[in-house]
């Protein structure tokens, strides 16, 4: 067997910034200054924080800034990075981004754990590569990726449709349906007249497709120990909802229950990732966003409290990437529209108009527009 030769790091483990300055595969001729910013920013202050969350806006350089401070620990303390996406087809960019445009050596792992590459498992163990993955590759039962060291959540907010997902149970009317309707059952009296209607009526109408409804909290409380003996019954020991039902069956006081004309969700307000070895474990959560705030909503995400926020000073005012959509048509008259339009321009500053076809019915009190799906709604 020949054993691999180590070879030392010609590439300065100084810093982040340094580390890519001395790259030469590299197609571009450098950081942009926030994105430089930014890394010294976490090199100063964040380098032993547990969670660290770093902003900047929409198309200045995020993925960038997450890939090179996964190399840097990578290559400086020895650490297993993994890079996460919020879908299989973005964490293939940014693989294309990282190892043509970059000069960066990362390795993609999207699809079944049983068809990784065997060399990339292999190098993403002993620390030679970043890996490069979905959110769901590392938030399941039993996912490959159970001691990485540090954990880049690009685009942290997209986490909120993923995350939850290994606590949350979805029950499809169509897949499910004996579930569905006991599940339903229990909270049927409790409904108003108009939303029990449409859930038992036998054909309904695109507006209602998209319609969904929370059991108020009082309400999923009060019936909560119902809600247990009606799906313990009803989820047979060979159905694909046991395990998750198994997962969530003693918590569901921290639980909320949602349901659309397709299926019911019952999902954690905070899902207890302090619970997942391999998201709490990490010497470092790092958390890419455009937008954090200071609302904690990032932390309701996440499950994690205490996060480090860092942006560069000065970024916030500049506005890229951050966007406020406005469609006055869809409530007010044409003349009302111009003038909302009009103070909107003279506060923003900058704006975009473009034309919204509206379709008014010969009576004025209701008014329908034109849905993205080409049928009308009824504005009233």
């Amino acid at each position: 067997m020949a054993f691999k030769t180590v070879v030392a790091s010609a590439l300065s483990l100084e810093s982040p910034e340094a580390l890519f300055r001395d790259i030469r595969t590299k197609k571009i001729p450098g950081l942009l200054s926030q994105q430089a910013d930014l890394l010294r920013e976490y090199t100063t202050k964040a380098v032993d924080k547990p969670d660290v969350a770093l902003q900047l806006p929409t198309g200045s350089g995020k993925t960038l800034v997450g890939l090179l401070i996964g190399e840097w620990r990578r290559r400086k303390f020895r650490q297993r990075v993994v890079y996460l996406c919020p879908t299989n087809q973005l964490a293939h960019q940014v693989v294309t981004l990282a190892v043509s445009k970059y000069g960066l050596k990362v390795n993609g792992f999207v699809g079944k754990k049983s068809d990784y590459d065997a060399n990339a498992k292999s190098e993403y163990v002993a620390a030679e590569a970043v890996a490069v993955t979905s959110y769901s590759s590392l938030f399941n039962t039993a996912p490959f990726f159970h001691d990485p060291d540090i954990i880049v959540l690009d685009d942290a907010h997209s986490g909120e449709n993923y995350i939850p997902k290994l606590w949350s149970l979805r029950i499809s009317r169509t897949d499910h349906q004996p579930v569905y309707e006991a599940a339903l059952a229990v909270f049927l009296d409790k409904m108003s007249w108009a939303d029990r209607q449409r859930l038992q009526a036998s054909s309904s109408t695109p507006w209602e497709h998209n319609w969904v409804e929370k059991i108020p909290t009082p309400v999923f409380y009060e019936r909560v120990q119902e809600l247990i003996g009606v799906l313990d019954t009803q989820i047979a020991p060979n159905s694909d909802l046991i395990y998750q039902w198994r997962l969530i069956r003693d918590r569901l006081l921290a639980y909320h229950f949602f349901l659309d004309m397709r299926e019911i969700l019952i999902r954690p307000l905070i899902p207890p990732t302090f619970s997942h070895a391999p998201f709490a474990r990490a010497t470092q959560r790092v958390y890419m966003s455009a937008t954090l705030g200071q609302g904690g909503d990032l932390e309701r995400i996440t499950g994690r409290s205490g996060i480090l926020r860092l942006q560069v000073a000065g970024w916030e005012k500049q506005g890229i990437g951050r966007r406020f959509f406005v469609f006055p048509q869809r409530s007010l008259r044409e003349a009302e529209a111009d003038e909302l339009t009009a103070k909107a321009i003279s506060a923003g500053g900058r704006a975009l108009a473009g034309l919204y076809k509206l379709v008014w019915p010969k009576r004025e009190e209701s008014p329908v527009s034109i849905g993205w799906n080409g049928l009308p709604q009824c504005m009233s």
